[in-house]
């Protein structure tokens, strides 16, 4: 690192603005982004990180990274370079823009009201896929990587089906803060090169778990478990490592999990007494998280809100 006496009143004065502008070689090329890694801001991903489902999904489980896969449509909203023009009509650059993005999803309106959770301001960095399964990421100064710094990211008002015309939806819309980073400090991981398409990183479906009121020296809980999108699909393979019970405060041993039918679930613990509280959610040991996976099939269940009852005489 030079001194400050070496480097002070020092401009590089285009010595460094030379650039290799040849075209041999195969082009690397970006498509449409379709797909977003939400991570929490600051999150840094190692170099020598094996990028794959393996690594993503404990990160996913533990809240660090949210995927949002399968845009509808999108539309790039960045705003434009502005300019200042002198009285000799000698134009200088004045403002860069920022990127800006909209992502517009047709997915439901349990997907719109999860979309919610993540209207925010400098609360994340976004990694973008496109159509191809090719996935951007901006890179640092210490050979890490990480997701393109964000500003707002917005969640505008859900759009109504017009008849014979657009269908319902809702659009995020995100904005980066850092305009150098999607000009030079980024890098692709092209599709060639992973063993993952986009469709196989696991989001987190939400669920409802519903438990029959349990009575006095009872030594089984009886709870449904469905899909929080329609409230009918039944959720099924969960066993003890994806049940947590809690009576009054203190987490029960939960010895055995039994299913039958699909989707209903009896739970063996110790006595519970009247005046009890229950609650129960979902839960994943590994990774201390609500955040089930069912035999680690890659498909992830978390409780839209915990189940509580108190035992009765």
């Amino acid at each position: 690192m030079a001194t400050i006496t070496s480097i002070a009143n020092k401009l590089a004065c285009g010595a460094n603005a030379t650039a290799n502008l040849g075209k041999l070689g195969c082009l690397s090329l970006f498509g449409t982004p379709e797909h977003i890694l939400a991570l929490r801001k600051g999150t840094s991903i190692p170099a020598a990180t094996v990028f794959n489902i393996a690594y993503l999904k404990p990160l996913i489980q533990a809240g660090t990274i949210t995927p949002i896969i399968d845009a509808s449509s999108f539309e790039d909203v960045s705003s434009e370079d502005s300019y200042s023009t002198n009285s000799a009509g000698v134009k200088r650059l004045n403002l860069k823009g920022l990127p800006e993005f909209k992502f517009m999803y047709e997915e439901g309106n349990e997907f719109y009201r999860q979309l919610e959770n993540l209207r925010s301001y400098k609360e994340y960095d976004f990694i973008f896929g496109d159509e191809e399964g090719n996935w951007m990421l901006a890179t640092n100064s210490d050979g890490t990587f990480s997701g393109f710094a964000a500003g707002h990211a917005t969640a505008e008002q859900k759009k109504f089906k017009v008849q014979g015309g657009d269908s319902e939806s809702k659009a995020l819309v995100i904005q980066l803060l850092d305009r150098l980073q999607l000009d030079q400090n980024y890098t692709i991981l092209h599709k060639d090169q992973l063993d993952f398409i986009p469709s196989e990183v696991p989001a987190v479906n939400g669920c409802h778990i519903e438990l029959t009121v349990p009575s006095n020296t009872d030594t089984t809980l009886v709870c449904t478990v469905h899909l929080s999108s329609d409230h009918t699909t039944v959720v099924t393979g969960f066993d003890t490592t994806e049940f947590v019970v809690t009576v009054d405060g203190v987490t029960a041993t939960v010895s055995n999990v039994a299913e039958s039918p699909d989707g209903t679930y009896t739970l063996t613990l110790p006595a519970v007494a009247t005046g009890e509280v229950i609650v129960i959610d979902t839960y994943h040991g590994a990774t201390n998280s609500n955040v089930a996976d069912p035999a680690s099939a890659g498909v992830l269940f978390r409780a839209t809100a915990v189940e509580t009852q108190t035992v009765i005489v």
